[in-house]
């Protein structure tokens, strides 16, 4: 069943608020089978309200909106939702004794004002709102049901949960709907679909494949909606099964984790150690590594050898291999890798050298050439890339890279 969410609020327009709502409930839509075919972001005016309920109601069977709920003369959406359904505004007084309360238990003085929250369009179902002191209105017309909550995300995130989510179950006939995804680094979304181009073409309707790429890492996810959820499992099982057999060296996971969840995994699990010494990263791989709640167990620590004293001093790079061969080159990365092993004293070591711009390039040496050496117990090794131009993008590229090359080596290790 398709829906679409309106949200309401010249400060998700203007980028003064970021609309984490949609996103909130697009997910807990999805997990009870209704999906979101479009999310309208709306200014509080009148005109603008009308004409997305009007819109939305002759398009999906259930519209849901957020926002403009407040008692203060900026908040209008009841006021124009009552006027949709040509409905005056009453008091009820379930409402206004939920208002009293909630000021009660905060020890807040009550205004003549806040009465207003307590106004509902005559015959609407009211939603209690437990948390705060607006409550959400449901409504029905011959064209679709609209709900109208909060845009106060604690409270919206209640209604949904608490009130809105068992009526639409009751209400509609909701198909199952299951997700799985895989996750995979150091190949693009285009090589991906060449590699399993007749299988995404021999999917039958009711199964969704997506690609949702980020920098260095791929995730591919299967979609399926139909009356067993049992049978759509064991579909997607089988098709990813084929998938996972064309490119097994790249995937990951086959679970949507991260590569660093992955990584501290098997660290843990092995009792191993990690650390780096990071150039032009400037200690983003330690600081990827060590989002994982339990990090310290695994990772030792970092050196952010940004200059070549540093790479001297305390990594024991050569001054004349710098000096001969550069900073970004074989030699140097190799040696990073190897003295922050030591100094660390870790089973593994990321080491990371390069250009990351605007400005330092050379011809021999352009912006984006980036080296990144892995030390282990069976050696170390160097690997060279050309990460093209963007700081930021650079950086984020190759923290993804010599993840990638680290977890190679750990399974090749173990």
């Amino acid at each position: 069943m398709n829906s679409i969410i309106v949200s309401i609020g010249d400060e998700l327009l203007i980028g003064q608020t970021v609309n984490t709502n949609a996103t909130w409930m697009g997910r807990e839509l999805n997990n009870i089978g209704v999906e979101v075919l479009e999310v309208l972001t709306i200014s509080d005016t009148e005109t603008a309200i009308e004409d997305a309920l009007k819109y939305a109601g002759n398009k999906v069977p259930l519209v849901l909106i957020t926002g403009g709920l407040g008692p203060t003369k900026d908040d209008i959406t009841k006021k124009v939702f009552a006027k949709f359904f040509n409905a005056p505004l009453v008091e009820n007084k379930v409402v206004l004794e939920n208002v009293k309360r909630m000021f009660k238990a905060y020890n807040s003085t009550m205004l003549p004002i806040n009465n207003l929250q307590a106004l509902v369009p005559e015959g609407c179902e009211v939603l209690l709102n437990k948390v705060g002191t607006a409550p959400g209105m449901w409504m029905e017309n011959k064209q679709a049901i609209f709900v109208s909550m909060p845009g106060v995300p604690n409270e919206m995130k209640y209604l949904l949960k608490e009130e809105v989510s068992k009526r639409i179950v009751d209400k509609f006939d909701l198909p199952s709907i299951v997700h799985h995804s895989i996750m995979l680094q150091g190949i693009g979304e285009s090589h991906i679909a060449e590699e399993i181009s007749d299988i995404e073409d021999g999917l039958p309707a009711y199964l969704k494949l997506a690609y949702l790429p980020d920098v260095g890492v791929v995730k591919l996810r299967l979609t399926g909606r139909g009356s067993s959820e049992r049978e759509l499992k064991i579909e997607i099982k089988t098709i990813f099964d084929k998938i996972i057999e064309r490119v097994s060296e790249n995937v990951f996971s086959t679970t949507e984790t991260t590569i660093e969840e992955v990584i501290g995994k098997l660290l843990s699990e092995n009792k191993q150690t990690i650390s780096t010494a990071e150039s032009f990263t400037s200690g983003a791989i330690a600081s990827t590594i060590t989002r994982i709640s339990g990090a310290s167990s695994y990772f030792h620590g970092s050196v952010v050898s940004y200059s070549n004293q540093v790479k001297v001093n305390q990594l024991g790079v050569s001054k004349f291999d710098l000096s001969e061969k550069g900073a970004v080159s074989e030699t140097v990365v190799k040696q990073m890798s190897i003295g922050v092993q030591k100094l660390m004293g870790t089973d593994f070591a990321i080491a990371t050298t390069g250009i990351a711009g605007p400005n330092g390039g050379t011809e021999e040496i352009p912006i984006g050439s980036v080296w990144i050496g892995i030390a282990s117990p069976r050696g170390v090794s160097a690997h060279r890339f050309n990460l093209g131009k963007g700081r930021d993008r650079i950086v984020r590229k190759a923290v993804f890279l010599a993840l990638g090359l680290l977890l190679k080596e750990l399974r090749q290790e173990n």
